[in-house]
């Protein structure tokens, strides 16, 4: 899979592309949330992106908000392989369809390996915010 492709592993893809006309690469967005729920079986990641959405809440469209962020959550997490964390700064993130019709999802690094299966995947939560950027 392109990671151009991921929106439509979404049980609604119309809740990103109804914010932007080419969605963000999620290999180009900071991963700066990883978070597992055993009560349900959940992982949710959060990405960060200068990539602004080009359809929004009004209240979006403002000079003082440089960056939004999006939460994808997989629901019905089986088979976890963690090798190593390191907050993968240069990722390879791939979401396949597993032969039951669910998601295989892969995060690799140089330092990280994470792999899980889950029945599916949801935008959770998004939100823009004023981001600083050194370097």
């Amino acid at each position: 899979m392109s990671t151009s492709d991921w929106p439509s592993f979404l049980d609604n893809p119309q809740s990103i592309h109804s914010l932007y006309d080419q969605e963000p690469d999620l290999n180009s967005c900071d991963l700066f949330h990883f978070l597992m729920d055993e009560r349900g079986a959940s992982i949710t990641l959060g990405f960060e992106t200068p990539h602004m959405p080009q359809h929004g809440r009004h209240e979006w469209d403002s000079p003082r908000v440089n960056s939004f962020e999006f939460y994808l959550t997989f629901f019905d997490v089986q088979q976890l392989s963690i090798k190593g964390w390191n907050g993968p700064a240069e990722k390879d993130i791939t979401f396949t369809h597993g032969p039951d019709g669910g998601i295989l999802a892969k995060i690799e690094s140089r330092e990280t390996s994470v792999a899980f299966q889950a029945k599916s995947l949801s935008l959770t939560k998004s939100r823009v915010s004023l981001t600083s950027r050194n370097g």
